[in-house]
């Protein structure tokens, strides 16, 4: 029974830790994770009814133990779907930055990576705060400047620099499951000023529990800091 209870503990950070090593894909570590959850519920359940049964009160421990698992994932899940079903967000929905260095991506291959035409309202009314930032400066300038700032952010790695049409493009890495995201910056002339729109996309799952729109929204906050 003591074996029963570490079990699904021993899932969980397995999940977590070959995650964040690289050993496993981000998805199958949290598929792991929640086979803990899964299995600690179940075995948490059979102590506790073992312990009614065979009046043994020190089971009580193990089936905490057991359950430990479940009550770390479903804050987690209950997180997720209280955002948006979407996982991709862009600053213009009507014409979004196209991803172009990202198509190369392995993990990539065969995927549509086109901006979803139904994500567009979506987006426009759960962050109506994701827009173009529109800066008095050159675009040429924002443009060196924003290489240099995505460059300095944690978990960033630019995939592709094109001075020529303005753009920025990378990808990011989440800090405990390793996910992946693609992300792209576009610096455009609007009346003399310099405009940028960004998109951030997941790579992986429906749901981004915001990740996107937060990614978006601090590093343009960062950006207009700058000038």
């Amino acid at each position: 029974m003591r074996f029963l209870a570490i079990v699904p503990l021993l899932l969980m950070f397995a999940g977590f830790g070959l995650s964040r090593f690289g050993v496993l894909p981000a998805m199958v570590g949290w598929g792991v994770v929640a086979l803990g959850a899964l299995l600690g519920m179940s075995v948490s359940i059979t102590i506790l009814v073992t312990r009614v049964r065979k009046g043994l009160p020190h089971f009580r421990v193990f089936a905490i133990v057991a359950a430990l698992p479940l009550a770390v994932a479903v804050p987690i899940v209950v997180r997720d779907l209280s955002y948006p079903r979407i996982n991709d967000v862009t600053t213009d929905v009507e014409n979004p930055v196209a991803f172009v260095a990202a198509l190369e991506a392995l993990a990539n291959s065969g995927r549509d990576m086109a901006f979803p035409e139904h994500f567009g309202p979506i987006v426009r009314e759960a962050y109506p705060d994701i827009r173009p930032l529109v800066l008095d400066e050159s675009p040429e300038h924002v443009y060196q400047r924003i290489g240099e700032l995505a460059g300095l952010q944690s978990g960033w790695e630019i995939k592709n620099s094109d001075a020529e049409k303005l753009i920025v493009e990378g990808e990011v890495s989440t800090p405990f499951l390793r996910f992946v995201d693609d992300f792209v910056i576009r610096v455009s002339d609007q009346d003399g000023k310099a405009r940028v729109d960004m998109r951030s996309k997941s790579r992986d799952g429906l749901v981004d529990a915001g990740a996107n729109a937060n990614r978006i929204r601090n590093f343009l906050a960062e950006l207009a800091r700058e000038f």
